[in-house]
C-alpha cells in the first residue's frame, strides 16, 4: 500500500497544555505528538481526538475519529474509533489491565478492562491511522463499542 502525505490533527485539552489543535505530517511529527500527549495525561480534560484533514466530512464534522485515554504510570492506553470501517465505533481489544482509562472523561466512563494496549502499540495505531488517511489501524484488535 502507497502511503500518502496525510496530515493528522489531534486536539487535545489538559491541565498542562492547550495546544489546539496539534498537525503531524511525518512519522516525526507523530511520535513528537504522542510524547506530548503521553505527559499530558495526567491532566486530560477530555479525551484527545484525531482526525485525518484530508477525509471527507458531514456537515463540517470528519466522518472518522480516533480517541484514546493513557494511564502513563502503567504504561497503558486505550483507543475509539468510528469512520468507514465501522460507523458504529469499536474499542481496542488488549489483554485485562487494571489501568484506569476512560472511554469518556468528562462522565468517567471507562473503557473494558480488556481495552488497554500499550503505549508501543498506541503510537504505532496513531502512525497506521495517519498513514492510511484515517481508516481503523489494524496493527492492534478491536471489540465492539457499548455505545459511543
Amino acid at each position: 500500500m502507497a502511503r500518502a502525505n496525510y496530515t493528522l490533527e489531534i486536539y487535545l485539552q489538559s491541565e498542562v497544555e492547550d495546544a489546539l489543535p496539534m498537525f503531524a505530517r511525518t512519522r516525526e511529527e507523530v511520535d513528537s505528538a504522542v510524547d506530548r500527549l503521553t505527559a499530558a495525561a495526567a491532566g486530560f480534560n477530555h479525551n484527545p481526538a484525531m482526525h485525518v484533514a484530508e477525509r471527507p466530512k458531514w456537515d463540517d464534522m470528519p466522518d472518522h475519529e480516533l480517541r484514546l485515554d493513557i494511564d502513563p504510570e502503567a504504561g497503558m492506553a486505550a483507543l475509539r474509533y468510528f469512520g468507514p470501517d465501522d460507523p458504529a465505533g469499536q474499542v481496542t481489544l488488549g489483554e485485562p489491565s487494571s489501568a484506569r482509562l476512560y472511554r469518556d472523561i468528562d462522565s468517567a466512563t471507562e473503557f473494558p478492562t480488556n481495552a488497554a494496549i500499550t503505549l508501543d502499540h498506541l503510537r504505532a495505531a496513531v502512525h497506521e491511522f495517519r498513514e492510511s488517511g484515517g481508516r481503523r489501524p489494524r496493527c492492534v484488535e478491536w471489540q465492539e463499542a457499548d455505545g459511543w
